[in-house]
């Protein structure tokens, strides 16, 4: 192991090179593709031709003569021996339209790519063959694919038992009355009335979302002892272990799901529960034999990995010196189907709405959502959960004032940011704790803003442009029950077990699934810190619901703020047996704290000649628990449990320098400087790794990726020929800076920041592309910004 502990022995804080790494960049890697067990069989997906049409009939009967298949299963089979995925462990605790909906489709197929039928065979190849062979009578229905459209009295309905497209709609001001929230409306309206400045867009954010590298996959097995052991491709195995006990009518304790620890990132997109996942288990059950499925890239493409998909119309009032006074929006989300197990497709921009003030003041604010039904695939989980689309409007708001009262962009910023935590938004949100101030300051030192001011009037002097733009986000630090129960009907709280054997080696346990994150590495680094040992002597084991404690899973930045604390507490329990021991031994009356876990032994700061081996003393303890302090029993083992008790948050700011060509509307982004508060820092390499990670995912997003739809509803993006990612050619280097300030709330004092984080790219980046246009009075209000979409506005502004 090359890196070492700090100065102080400890390895918090030490950029310790990842644990994982070694079996992934030499092949040794196990991922669900890799997992064969005897008389395995494989499945494949037919998948509907339509966007919307009735199911006349599903001829299975040629495909089951093709050689090698064992089984073709339709939606009516799914319906008659199988509960609807509408079970009250995958709903939230939110008022809207729940379709009710089986693992295949049921009388009608509601978007291009449904899933029909599932054919079964001995290899893949004979299943690809054979699904060609399933006959699907269509009777095609018309499509409704916008919006706002879709609320139309007579546009066609995509669930047919409902009255109106129309999901999900609530106002997040005001208060939990109509009267209230009309009350509310008007002095909103006063305010805007009085104001000195408004600036009003319509913010529009495309189809796009995450693309992990490895797809989805399932491996069922069924036995008459055990029941049913799923290995799935999940960030949540715990709850996808209760959904398949409720949907399959299985008691609980015979169904076990395994995330296998290697797994080829998440990002949100494997945290819901799929319905595909449900048929295979069914499968294998019927069958008795295991049976498999990985999605093609082209499934991928097709269903999942679509977020973001939102217009708002966002007011911004302010006075003349600068001072944010009132935000109204009005949002409108296109769910799709509606049909994704846990978040619906609503819960993202739910949450979006909710984080709409971002970290500024404001003294009243009107915000609305309408969450529609489309003939679209469903909205599934992205990284930067639903705001993506919301910051980028207030961003770019906050910009547009700033451009039209004359101010500095970061002045305004700066005079607005909340100036001391905690602070609660006027949607409602709580902000824990941290300084806000102090990460922008640290973000204008590294920028060096009027050296940059500078060299833009030189190079437009030149006829080059130059320009600067800047965003910020307050992002969830983990999610807190209070938040949890009611968005997803399940708890927040971390958990998790440590075992210390005879010889000193440490397990730990986590219901949590990591999807690549660096979790083996953070934290064993908390563990060697905790007990003065190296973290090549812990073991981590995740995902498995037969042998670790329950976790609601690998989201909204748990591992750092939740998964972590818990694993903190549990060492803790176990370092205060473990010094009782030894003090007792020693013969000494002594507490925790006046022992050091430091090298390898526990010593006595008293008196250091005490001492004896961290192996030593697990071992007496584990092997030979006689002559035990009273009330003390052998073994080295506990579970903890960590719960914040309110939502706990990170936050971020951004500056993006870019360069445009005029002739052509090209534009390269020339530099990116990051300034982060994520508490203290486990390990700066992983946390430098992630931002780096998210700041290029927003790029591609904000510029290459885009789902489209043609006016049939057939997705025309199902590969990366035509849904473009961004390539280390199209990137900057990302510098990342840290301006921290410990949590209060978690025992290490650290934050949670990977999932947000992309949120404040797209505004950052627009707001630098209007800045370096600004003699031409550009603005940016649409998603994604391209070159052709800027050669068209600077042609409009005739600049061109």
């Amino acid at each position: 192991m090359s890196a070492k502990p700090d100065d102080r022995g400890s390895w918090m804080g030490t950029r310790l090179p990842r644990k994982e790494d070694l079996r992934l960049i030499t092949g040794q890697g196990k991922y669900v593709a890799d997992i064969v067990l005897p008389g395995m069989l494989h499945a494949v997906f037919v998948r509907s031709d339509y966007a919307h049409a009735r199911l006349v009939n599903v001829d299975v009967s040629a495909a089951l003569e093709a050689p090698g298949v064992v089984a073709v299963i339709t939606g009516e089979e799914m319906k008659s021996h199988c509960r609807s995925l509408r079970q009250p462990v995958l709903l939230p605790n939110l008022p809207a339209k729940y379709p009710t909906y089986y693992g295949l489709a049921v009388d009608k197929v509601k978007f291009h790519g449904d899933p029909v039928a599932m054919v079964i065979a001995r290899d893949k190849y004979q299943a690809v063959d054979a699904a060609e062979l399933v006959v699907v009578d269509y009777e095609e229905l018309p499509v409704v694919l916008d919006p706002e459209a879709a609320l139309d009295a007579d546009a066609p309905r995509v669930h047919d038992e409902e009255a109106d497209n129309l999901m999900f709609e609530m106002t997040f001001t005001g208060g939990g009355t109509d009267e209230e929230r009309a009350k509310n409306e008007a002095e909103v309206e006063k305010i805007f009335q009085s104001a000195d400045v408004v600036v009003k867009g319509r913010f529009r954010v495309h189809r796009t979302g995450t693309t992990p590298m490895e797809t989805r996959g399932v491996l069922a097995e069924w036995s008459a002892s055990d029941g049913l052991t799923v290995y799935n491709t999940t960030q949540r195995p715990h709850i996808d272990r209760l959904a398949f006990a409720d949907i399959l009518d299985i008691p609980a304790e015979k169904a076990r799901v395994i995330a296998p620890r290697d797994m080829g990132g998440g990002f949100g997109l494997k945290a819901p529960f799929y319905r595909e996942s449900v048929v295979v288990a069914y499968a294998c059950r019927k069958l008795g034999r295991p049976v498999r499925w990985i999605e093609s890239r082209y499934e991928s493409l097709m269903n999942i990995g679509q977020e973001r998909g939102q217009i708002n119309t966002l007011e911004v009032a302010a006075s003349k010196d600068g001072k944010l006074l009132a935000l109204r929006n009005r949002g409108i989300a296109d769910v799709g189907t509606g049909q994704i197990g846990v978040y619906w497709g609503f819960v993202m921009p739910f949450l979006g709405a909710v984080e709409m003030p971002n970290a500024y003041t404001w003294e009243a604010g009107d915000t609305n959502l309408k969450v529609i039904f489309t003939n679209k695939a469903c909205l599934t989980p992205s990284r930067a959960f639903g705001h993506f689309p919301t910051r980028f409007a207030m961003e770019r708001a906050v910009d547009m004032v700033a451009r039209k009262i004359g101010m500095e962009p970061s002045d305004l910023r700066r005079r607005n940011l909340v100036p001391r935590l905690p602070y609660t938004s006027v949607t409602g949100e709580y902000y824990d704790s941290g300084d806000f101030l102090k990460v922008w300051d640290n973000l204008m030192v590294q920028v060096d803003l009027p050296a940059f001011r500078k060299e833009q009037a030189e190079a437009r002097a030149q006829g080059r442009y130059l320009g600067i733009g800047f965003g910020c986000g307050v992002e969830l630090s983990g999610v807190a029950s209070e938040l949890m129960v009611p968005m997803e009907n399940q708890p927040g709280y971390g958990a998790a077990t440590v075992r210390i054997d005879p010889r000193g080696k440490v397990f730990i346990m986590g219901g949590d699934a990591p999807g690549g994150q660096g979790h083996e590495t953070t934290i064993s680094q908390i563990v060697a810190a905790t007990f003065g040992i190296s973290p090549e002597d812990t073991i981590i084991t995740t995902g498995d619901t037969g042998t670790t404690p329950f976790g609601s899973g690998t989201i909204g930045a748990r591992m750092g703020s939740y998964f972590a604390s818990a694993v903190r507490k549990a060492c803790d329990e176990l370092r205060e047996k473990i010094t009782h021991v030894l003090a007792h031994d020693l013969g000494i009356r002594a507490t925790m704290e006046e022992f050091a876990f430091t090298e390898g032994e526990v010593v006595y700061q008293r008196d250091p000649s005490k001492r004896k081996g961290f192996r030593e003393i697990a071992e007496r303890i584990v092997m030979f628990p006689i002559n035990l302090p009273e009330g003390e029993v052998g073994g080295l083992e506990t579970t903890a449990f960590f719960e914040a008790a309110k939502p706990m948050i990170c936050f971020n700011a951004d500056a993006c320098v870019v360069e445009v060509e005029l002739a052509t509307g090209q534009f390269k982004v020339l530099r990116w400087q990051t300034s982060e508060d994520v508490g203290n820092v486990i390990n700066p390499m992983i946390v430098d790794g992630q931002m780096q990670g998210a700041i290029i995912q927003g790029l591609s997003n904000a510029i290459f990726e885009e789902f489209i739809y043609n006016d049939q509803g057939q997705q025309m993006t199902a590969d990366f020929e035509h849904y473009k990612l961004a390539t280390a050619a199209d990137v900057p280097d990302v510098k990342v800076t840290y301006a921290s300030t410990p949590c209060p709330h978690t025992p290490l004092g650290t934050r949670g920041i990977g999932e947000g984080r992309p949120s404040a790219v797209p505004g950052a980046l627009c707001n630098a592309l209007v800045d370096a246009l600004a003699p031409f009075d550009i603005d940016i209000t649409e998603l994604p910004i391209r070159p052709s979409v800027l050669w068209q506005k600077l042609k409009a502004a005739g600049a061109v």
